[in-house]
């Protein structure tokens, strides 16, 4: 069984959808609670609404859209995520606010310096974007690349942080 809930930032609606188990999907900011709905997919079917379930979130999710420092860890739902993928979301996590990384760098991170696509598709299919910081992850060229919220979103971000930094 599944929850969800939603936050309203000044930069639009974030879903949270959660288990017993921790945190399932964070969705980025989107103008409708639609919207955020639609984005955690099939889970959705599978979750019900449950009003200021999640609201613990709200001031770190807040915080990082700032580009401040969250004030806690959330418990994250890992549930059938693929080894790599999760080293390469824990290395993305290693990355300090307001710097960035390459693909590249991630994939040797995630221990297969080889493995740069995979590590790409690691990124694309964040669940927990914000809390795992994939924003911070470019193309080895230095310029943005890719980005769920769209590359202003991933541009806003990294600036918010390089000015608390």
């Amino acid at each position: 069984m599944y929850w969800y809930d939603f936050l309203q930032t000044k930069h639009g609606w974030i879903g949270i959808l959660g288990s017993i188990k921790g945190i399932r999907r964070v969705t980025l900011p989107v103008p409708t609670k639609s919207e955020a709905l639609r984005s955690f997919g099939n889970e959705a079917q599978q979750a019900a609404f449950a009003p200021k379930s999640w609201q613990c979130l709200e001031k770190p999710l807040k915080a990082l859209l700032r580009g401040e420092p969250a004030s806690t860890e959330p418990t994250l739902d890992l549930h059938g995520v693929p080894l790599f993928t999760k080293a390469a979301w824990e290395a993305c996590r290693g990355i300090p606010p307001g710097e960035t990384r390459s693909y590249k760098w991630l994939a040797a991170a995630a221990g297969n310096a080889r493995a740069v696509r995979a590590a790409g598709q690691a990124m694309a299919r964040n669940r927990f974007p914000l809390i795992i910081p994939c924003h911070r992850v470019i193309a080895s060229s230095g310029a943005l690349h890719g980005y769920g919220g769209g590359l202003s979103l991933k541009a806003m971000l990294l600036a918010a942080e390089r000015k608390r930094g």
